[in-house]
């Protein structure tokens, strides 16, 4: 997928080195609707071996399955899972068009046209995040230059359930629909305009947000990062439009560097919708609402005598390969 990398490399370092930044940034986003149809990728094959076909983090053995509880699991769209893979393995992302619509349209856009394919992890930092998708860095097509709104919050109704379980700067924390957010008090909808209250999805590891350039919050295109612990400074400052689901731990090994020499390349980037379905996974996630949660979240409380923080708290997902 790969043309010429080799003879581009020593371009790829002086490029990198010259927009290395002390944050995630990125330019302009386009809207899926304003693009042409994307042309078709090419196959994606999955290897065999557990770091290729990864599963959750919690152990779900002990529950029951989706089809003998329906009501405990929530199946993730495969047009709503993105299959990510580097030489360390396969990630697979959930995205929340609920939160963030704008930024999943143009994600899902660039996943079909096969936009990613072939770039490197330019900016990876232990301890913070991995960032990639940056098309000035290898003889690509170009990103998309209109702009998308940011979408760092959404407004909440007091009727949107939110099963919290800490506190973040004066605001709950706690889980929507499986992501974990943060919210102010629904008390206080009685006091705004539309009825509602700003909520957020948070930074906790295995977020994966939009890059932008510097103070423009308008200016995120086609860079996106995946946090390896909880930069809670970049909390309402950048989109996260979407979460790691199983295979996190890949993401921790790629390659450090600002930029690493030789960087780390996405092998795939695809919306499991469009993938064969002999390859195609499919992703249960605990549903948050529900009273396996509850007696889930009892049971971690027990092991130490407190709830951990939110961002401590994985939850359980179900992924079953072909």
């Amino acid at each position: 997928m790969i043309r010429n990398f080799i003879p581009l490399a020593p371009i790829i370092a002086a490029s990198l080195f010259a927009c290395g930044a002390a944050e995630p940034e990125d330019s302009s986003i386009v809207s899926a609707a304003e693009t042409e149809t994307p042309a078709e990728q090419p196959a994606v094959t999955i290897p065999q071996g557990d770091m290729f076909r990864p599963i959750g983090a919690v152990d779900v053995s002990a529950f029951d399955d989706p089809e003998t509880a329906p009501q405990d699991w929530r199946k993730v769209a495969p047009e709503q899972l993105i299959l990510l893979k580097t030489s360390h393995g396969v990630s697979l992302i959930e995205m929340s068009p609920e939160f963030t619509p704008g930024h999943v349209a143009q994600f899902s856009f660039l996943a079909r046209s096969g936009h990613f394919v072939g770039l490197p992890f330019h900016r990876v930092i232990e301890g913070f995040m991995a960032q990639a998708g940056n098309t000035a860095l290898l003889s690509k097509d170009p990103a998309p230059t209109s702009v998308l709104p940011a979408e760092f919050s959404f407004r909440r109704s007091p009727e949107t359930n939110m099963v919290i379980t800490s506190e973040r700067r004066s605001a709950d924390a706690g889980f929507i629909n499986g992501f974990k957010i943060a919210s102010q008090n629904p008390m206080l909808a009685s006091m705004t305009a539309d009825g509602k209250v700003q909520a957020w999805p948070l930074h906790c590891p295995g977020a994966v947000a939009a890059a932008r350039l510097g103070s423009d919050i308008n200016s995120a295109n086609a860079e996106f990062y995946i946090t390896t612990s909880y930069p809670e400074s970049l909390d309402k400052k950048y989109t996260v439009w979407g979460r790691v689901r199983a295979g996190l731990r890949n993401v921790y090994k790629i390659k450090k560097g600002e930029p690493p020499m030789p960087p780390d390349l996405i092998e795939a980037f695809s919306l499991v919708s469009d993938l064969d379905p002999a390859q195609a996974p499919q992703v249960w996630v605990m549903n948050t609402d529900s009273p396996t949660f509850a007696s889930y979240l009892e049971g971690l409380r027990l092991q130490t005598g407190a709830l951990p923080d939110v961002c401590n708290i994985d939850v359980p997902v179900i992924v079953r390969w072909p």
